[in-house]
């Protein structure tokens, strides 16, 4: 089986550490929180200083690494497809190395990155890949991967989303899951 699976709150604490620096550059400029997120500008600012922080330094989701590893002992593929790009216009740094040091660090394997991939992209990039399955965090990713035949599993360890249906809650869940398709 091939088992797309996205990056940011999929595989790691990515809004956490979000908001853990968003606290911090609020302080630093005075500015409330909800003011840098609401003005395009003050979010830019704020991605350019912290983004590479925030991808090195994600905590890894509970059970994630062990879980892919079982299902890739098992003949399953691990293709990432995420929105994160190579390089950002104002970024010195490759996001995309930074990402595969994240994952070695983190014991995460896969088969495939797949990067740039959001609502539409990453629908095609199911297709082009063939996956059977995606992992994702997003209820427009969600619908979009649905709308053209493929499964998906809406990973929400917060309790955002009313959708239960292909709804997970952890990592041991979306093996659970998995190993139904799977006979």
């Amino acid at each position: 089986m091939r088992i797309g699976v996205d990056i940011d709150d999929v595989l790691c604490k990515t809004t956490e550490l979000v908001h853990e620096c968003l606290d911090e550059y609020s302080k630093n400029f005075g500015i409330d929180d909800l003011d840098i997120m609401n003005d395009e500008d003050l979010k830019d600012n704020f991605f350019n200083i912290y983004r590479e922080k925030i991808y090195r330094e994600a905590e890894v989701k509970k059970n994630c690494s062990s879980v892919l590893k079982r299902l890739r002992s098992k003949g399953n593929e691990i293709y990432l497809i995420t929105g994160r790009t190579r390089f950002m216009e104002t970024s010195s740094y490759d996001i995309f190395q930074i990402t595969e040091d994240w994952l070695k660090n983190n014991g995460i394997e896969a088969d495939a990155i797949i990067t740039s991939a959001y609502g539409e992209t990453k629908a095609d990039a199911c297709r082009k890949y063939n996956i059977d399955v995606m992992i994702d965090d997003d209820p427009l990713n969600y619908q979009k991967i649905t709308s053209i035949g493929k499964r998906c599993l809406l990973f929400d360890d917060h309790g955002k989303f009313a959708l239960k249906q292909d709804y997970v809650t952890d990592w041991l869940e979306v093996e659970k899951e998995i190993e139904k398709m799977s006979k």
